[in-house]
């Protein structure tokens, strides 16, 4: 059929009408406006950093680099992952001590995985409020920093503090028998305190002073890596002025070669020489408790008096061990907190990190009422004049990698949650 104009006339050709009239321009509408993110709530606001960037600030990426050359044999070994498979499963079993007092195997795999997030986690909150400590500068620590900036502490509570120290006063009482036989010790220790005290009081006459860090349950090598981080950079902001250091971590495991092999690596390629930073392990239980176990027939009791007096610590890490030490004894880890108390001197720095999962609720008191481990650590170390004031805490923090940080490392690095305090001895 052919189609034909109305009026039965040949068959129309239709072509491209000519413009006749000067076409309107369309102008596209402005492009919508960016949704603007929302607020984040006040504990994830950032804190201060005092780390420039450029070459006095260590990237993520070479502390990695780092530690992967220092545990080089252990991660390219066929066996990693299935190890690292199998101390995960202890680990959700709270197994803590067969892993820390296992093979150096397991050690330095527990190390491969487990060190890189926490090691850049160390050392990114210690840079923001303990600074003062590495850099030596008067009014280089959080307090004045905070100020300058206008930023509040944080007060987040899920408790009232009332209830808290009720359950911790009861918990006391409980426990108090278990904690009778140390109150001979503790008199003896009063003693050390006050000569300890006279000879903190006399003023430094070194020009390059040296600080002391102790980490408590540091032998993985984390907090001597975020330590070794923070210390480059300082050597290469202030090569000529700078203080000296000295680490000891103290742990149940036998991790010497695991820090020697770190240590190793921070010598030759960070340049840091002993008479910068000075390394010292010593493996004990720090909750002293008898030894049962085969695998723990070696490990001694240790006498933190008399670590603490003969080298006075300006700066004390608990970092992810609290709760593992809480859940082996509560008269116990109350012990160790009350002899740090004891004999450190006033103004000494005291962090304490642990993961921010239910993990951290312990029970308390008579009718087994949770509270999360900051709240406990809180009542323990602030309330009714115990010798401590709290500096600084978040009760939810996230280390989140750089993009692309850590692609190739031959486990998923995971990001780390976690609640922080920081103490100070008055």
């Amino acid at each position: 059929m052919t189609f034909r104009s109305r009026s039965g006339g040949p068959v129309k050709k239709r072509g491209q009408k000519k413009q006749t009239h000067t076409r309107k321009l369309h102008h596209p509408p402005p492009p919508p406006k960016e949704d603007q993110p929302p607020a984040p709530p006040p504990s994830s606001f950032p804190l201060p950093s005092s780390l420039e960037s450029g070459p006095f600030n260590p990237p993520d990426s070479e502390i990695l680099a780092l530690l992967h050359r220092a545990l080089h044999e252990s991660l390219s070994a066929d066996n990693f992952v299935d190890t690292v498979q199998r101390i995960k499963g202890l680990l959700y079993d709270k197994k803590w001590l067969e892993v820390f007092c296992g093979t150096e195997g397991v050690l330095e795999c527990y190390a491969g995985r487990w060190v890189p997030s926490r090691v850049c986690c160390f050392r990114e909150i210690m840079d923001k409020i303990v600074w003062g400590v590495f850099s030596g500068e008067e009014g280089d620590d959080l307090a004045g920093r905070m100020g300058r900036l206008g930023v509040d502490e944080d007060n987040e509570e899920e408790e009232s503090e009332e209830d808290v120290e009720d359950d911790v006063e009861e918990d006391e009482d409980i426990e108090g028998e278990e904690e009778d036989d140390e109150d001979d010790e503790e008199a003896e220790e009063e003693a050390e305190d006050d000569e300890h005290e006279d000879e903190a009081d006399q003023p430094e006459t070194k020009k390059q002073p040296t600080h002391h860090i102790l980490s408590l349950g540091g032998g993985a090598g984390s907090e001597f890596l975020a330590i070794a981080a923070l210390i480059r950079s300082v050597l290469l902001k202030r090569p000529h002025a700078h203080p000296n250091f000295t680490w000891t971590g103290i742990d149940i495991g036998n991790w010497h070669n695991v820090l020697k092999k770190m240590e190793d690596s921070v010598r030759i390629d960070w340049k840091i020489d002993q008479s910068v930073l000075d390394v010292e392990y010593i493996k004990a239980d720090l909750l002293a408790a008898p030894s049962t176990s085969e695998n723990q027939a070696q490990i001694l009791p240790l006498d933190l008096t008399t670590t603490l007096l003969s080298n006075a610590p300006k700066l004390i890490t608990l970092f992810f061990t609290l709760t593992e030490l809480l859940t082996q004894s509560r008269p116990r880890t109350l012990s160790l907190l009350t002899t740090l108390t004891e004999n450190v001197p006033p103004g000494t720095l005291f962090i304490v990190i642990d993961s921010a999962s239910d993990i951290s609720d312990f029970p308390l008191g008579k009718e087994g009422r949770k509270y999360p481990v900051y709240m406990i650590m809180d009542m323990l170390l602030t309330s009714k004049g115990r010798g401590w004031e709290k500096v600084k805490g978040e009760n939810s923090r996230w280390y989140r990698f750089p993009e692309g940080v850590g692609a190739g490392w031959k486990v998923k690095l995971e990001n780390t949650r976690y609640w922080y305090r920081l103490y100070r001895r008055v």
